[in-house]
């Protein structure tokens, strides 16, 4: 992974906003950058204009970093998150993440869509993230170490930290919304899953499925920080709907869950407040 691009781009965050000092960051994924309006802004840089991280070209994902605040707390928010299958290499899915520990951010919250694959995970429903089954058949962290991921060998026994995951309960009772919790797998994509694959990866104990996330959460658990992930299941996992995968449609379901999804954060970062 190449630090002096990653560092080069938190410089150009640096010159843009000065005086920022996130304590939390919050990367937005497909469908959720309506929730942005739960924070105080006071600041925007695009994408293209911070080197190693560059314009998503993905549907649904702005690319934009966002420095605001919400029940005090401030934040980076990433309007849309770079993914391994776009061929930027992993630097770009690894800045956001460079980012927040260089600047002293202590804990990430990660959103995304998901199909879903346990019978109860209808279109609509909140996953909390309990754990992950990397599918992706890659890793970030493979090759040369560097000290600022942490260890060589990062333990993997709690990625998705247990106190943050109590939190998304309590902010989710407050809205009378329950979350459901479960195990989220992530391939590489850019190709929807196969039903066989599907059924492979129930039978693994993966409850939703997606594209995304893992590799922020690994790297950002490495890196000492804690991680907390969210996913909005806009569909069911192939083969167990009724019509074919359309990323438009995915998206779309997740807009139309935008005003409940942005009132979960605001109610999850006065949790995070206290």
């Amino acid at each position: 992974m190449n630090l002096a691009m990653l560092a080069q781009g938190t410089q150009a965050v640096r010159t843009a906003f000065p005086t920022a000092k996130p304590v939390v960051g919050l990367i937005l994924g497909s469908g959720w950058r309506a929730t942005a309006t739960a924070f105080e802004m006071q600041g925007r840089l695009d994408y293209c204009a911070i080197p190693g991280l560059g314009r998503p070209t993905v549907a649904g994902h702005d690319g934009a970093l966002l420095w605001g605040t919400c029940s005090g707390l401030e934040t980076f928010v990433f309007l849309g998150r770079r993914h391994w299958y776009e061929g930027a290499g992993w630097e770009s899915v690894a800045f956001p993440i460079y980012l927040l520990k260089t600047f002293g951010a202590s804990l990430v919250v990660l959103t995304n869509a998901a199909g879903g694959i346990r019978a109860d995970l209808t279109p609509g429903t909140l996953m909390v993230i309990d754990d992950h089954i990397n599918a992706m058949g890659a890793h970030l962290l493979v090759g040369p170490h560097d000290a600022c991921w942490g260890a060589r060998f990062p333990d993997l026994t709690q990625v998705y930290d247990a106190d943050l995951r109590r939190r998304m309960d309590r902010a989710a009772e407050c809205l009378g919304h329950p979350l459901a919790h479960g195990v989220y797998l992530a391939t590489s994509g850019p190709t929807y899953e196969t039903p066989a694959e599907i059924r492979a990866f129930r039978a693994w104990g993966a409850d939703a499925v997606g594209m995304s996330t893992v590799p922020e959460a690994l790297l950002a658990h490495a890196a000492g920080l804690r991680v907390g992930a969210l996913s909005f299941i806009a569909n069911r996992a192939a083969g167990l709907g009724n019509r074919p995968l359309v990323h438009e449609e995915i998206t779309a379901a997740a807009y139309s869950a935008a005003p409940v999804m942005s009132r979960l954060l605001q109610e999850l970062w006065k949790e995070l407040a206290k």
